[in-house]
């Protein structure tokens, strides 16, 4: 099965140099598109519907930045995941983009190793966003504690990164923050946390999340919409969705099941 990917730049030699890169380098794996700018861009994702974008953060008509700041309307699951592409004096520009839900950024020129090595990651991420196990963030970490899945922290890196999780998870939190925080390499904290936890970062902060609503909802009061918001959904439709996937319930049948003074 072939993944979606929009290539924005608005220099042509880059765009259609990344397309045969790609295609050369994982034949029959993508489907691609190429664009020049970003509101042609943003056009595309909302037809074409890819599952990775790779954009320029300066492009003319539609930045990067505004580029993503649509995508972020979308519902979660329509979300492409993206890497922004940027030159050396842009960073800020691209810390900026990392704010907006980028996963990756990539300075040019493009190394071809540190692509494919954002793709790799992103690919796994796109696989695991649709197949989520089963097991729960409380099992993951009683697991780890006996040793069955346990693997040397020697700096304390992923010890630091669950607390920053646990602290922060009420809010927009991504990977790119979080390996920031703990002063890791994107990509090798993605490997590294998925081998500490057996959970990829994803699941491992929707688990949470699910976790600490369960106990908002035991409680009497509060919308559902409300705790949704509450514990970093950005929507209670989202909520509910993973709630769903999670529970095998909603979020309403669990209150009216387990809530507290009933």
């Amino acid at each position: 099965m072939t993944t979606k990917l929009l290539i924005a730049d608005d220099e042509k030699n880059i765009r259609m140099g990344l397309q045969a890169m790609i295609e050369r380098e994982f034949s029959g794996l993508y489907e691609c598109v190429v664009v020049k700018d970003g509101r042609e861009a943003w056009q595309h994702v909302k037809q074409f519907l890819p599952e990775l974008v790779i954009t320029d953060i300066r492009m003319p008509v539609m930045d990067g930045i505004m580029l993503m700041q649509h995508i972020r309307e979308l519902e979660p699951e329509r979300r492409p995941l993206v890497i922004i592409l940027s030159g050396y004096d842009e960073f800020q520009y691209a810390r900026e983009a990392i704010r907006c839900g980028a996963r990756e950024y990539l300075l040019k020129p493009i190394v071809r190793e540190e692509l494919f090595g954002a793709l790799a990651v992103l690919n796994e991420e796109l696989k695991q966003r649709n197949h989520l196990i089963d097991d729960s963030v409380v099992s993951v970490e009683k697991d780890r504690l006996a040793g069955a899945s346990v693997i040397a922290d020697r700096n304390g890196s992923m010890t630091r990164a669950i607390q920053y999780i646990h602290a922060h998870y009420s809010e927009d939190l991504n990977m790119a923050v979080v390996s920031n925080s703990v002063s890791l390499n994107y990509t090798y904290f993605s490997q590294a946390f998925k081998a500490y936890t057996g959970l990829s970062f994803v699941q491992y902060v929707k688990r949470l999340r699910i976790a600490e609503a369960k106990k908002l909802l035991e409680c009497q009061g509060g919308k559902i919409y409300e705790i949704a918001a509450n514990v970093g959904f950005d929507n209670a439709k989202h909520f509910n969705k993973v709630f769903r996937e999670l529970e095998g319930i909603t979020p309403q049948q669990f209150r009216v099941q387990n809530q507290k003074g009933n």
